[in-house]
């Protein structure tokens, strides 16, 4: 698709995306460093997206890019997103609609911009560890269709599956994991044959009533926490079968392993505690004081630190693994959104709502950094790779 300005020169699709965020950073005033960015001058290529963050708009289709501290472009996803992810082995950015059955795919090399088309409405989107497919999902109606991002078409769809509660995908890219209600275990579905040919067991009071699916660093064990009981399912992924049992966790919804996966960290907001497991002995190395409003866990610095958001109370703990104790708070301008640490370990880009910020952390000291302003509300921060491997 071309299009053609009242000059006569006629702009490709990625000078479209480059041009519309020019317009969107025009409307909503953004900081004095896009004054430097040549955006709307030409079309920047972010492929090597390891090197950035990936800041969606929760209200507009800009996109902020941000590499170290400092804002270096941006993009025009063409929707208003409900959530976005980066692929690094198809350096494409891929976003599902707010409020439609639109997928859009832009091409971070050149600012193309393409879109698949759903007859449903997904409202979650997962990328598979290889990086090239992406799983679009209507939860409740049981529905998922899987996304080639190098021919940016579906190649597959599942539907029909009882109401999904969680899913992942495998290390391998060849299999979806799946918790959904009526299951008697962990559904396991062939990608490449489009079905549910396995479910693994899972203790709990009602077998396969799990809250929260997640996988270890190696992608070799899967954590699946029981929606009801204390129970935490620890699944051999590559055979499909059940190793042990973990009680901990009451009210937690998921378990999460740090970065180089010799700890298994459980937030639990009701009983406001976390619970930390040692992953080499699969035995509790500590419970510690948490707060209400936990929902996830990132960790960084070789593996030392466990950061858990409140956002009942807007503020990020610090947990110390080397010294199993708490070691600090983190007050922040607003409720904590998706973050993302990056792959050295060294620093946590935490989206914040209800400001036009990001939150950076320095990891090594503790501390906040200088927030950086990207002049909309970000939806999350994100990043192709990082250290903490259970965010997808």
């Amino acid at each position: 698709m071309q299009l053609t300005a009242s000059t006569g020169i006629k702009l490709g699709g990625g000078a479209i995306a480059i041009l519309g965020a020019a317009l969107i950073i025009a409307a909503i005033g953004l900081p004095d460093e896009w004054a430097t960015t040549p955006v709307s001058a030409s079309i920047q290529d972010f492929s090597a997206v390891q090197r950035y963050v990936f800041v969606p708009s929760r209200t507009t289709p800009l996109v902020t890019i941000i590499e170290g501290d400092k804002i270096v472009g941006g993009l025009d996803l063409g929707v208003v997103p409900a959530q976005v992810v980066v692929s690094e082995a198809a350096g494409k950015l891929v976003a599902i609609d707010a409020a439609g059955r639109r997928v859009s795919i832009v091409d971070l090399k050149d600012g193309q911009q393409t879109s698949v088309e759903l007859n449903f409405a997904p409202q979650r989107l997962l990328n598979s560890a290889d990086g090239n497919l992406v799983a679009a999902v209507e939860p409740a109606a049981g529905t998922i269709a899987f996304i080639e991002l190098a021919r940016e078409r579906e190649v597959r769809r599942i539907a029909e599956l009882p109401p999904i509660r969680d899913l992942m995908f495998g290390a391998d890219g060849a299999f979806l994991y799946v918790a959904a209600e009526g299951l008697k275990g962990v559904g396991v579905i062939d990608i490449a044959r489009g079905k549910l040919i396995e479910e693994i067991p899972t203790y709990g009071i009602v077998p396969g009533d799990i809250s929260g699916l997640t996988r270890s660093p190696s992608g070799r064990l899967g954590y699946a926490k029981a929606r009801d009981g204390r129970s935490i399912s620890v699944l051999d992924l590559g055979n499909f079968r059940l190793v042990q049992q973990l009680d901990v966790g009451r009210a937690a919804t998921k378990a999460y392993p740090t970065g180089v996966g010799g700890y298994l960290v459980v937030p639990d907001s009701v009983e406001k505690t976390v619970t930390v497991v040692a992953n080499s002995s699969m035995s509790v190395a500590a419970m510690l004081k948490g707060s209400s409003g936990m929902s996830t866990v990132y960790s960084g610095w070789f593996d030392t630190l466990a950061l858990v958001p409140s956002r009942n109370e807007k503020k990020l703990l610090v947990y110390d693994l080397d010294q199993l104790a708490k070691a600090g708070e983190i007050a922040l301008p607003g409720a904590p959104a998706q973050g993302a640490v990056n792959l050295e370990g060294a620093k946590l880009y935490l989206a914040v709502e209800g400001t036009r910020q990001v939150t950076v952390v320095d990891l090594q000291k503790r501390q906040l950094m200088k927030p950086i302003e990207i002049g909309h509300e970000p939806l999350a921060a994100i990043m192709a790779r990082s250290f903490d491997v259970c965010h997808n």
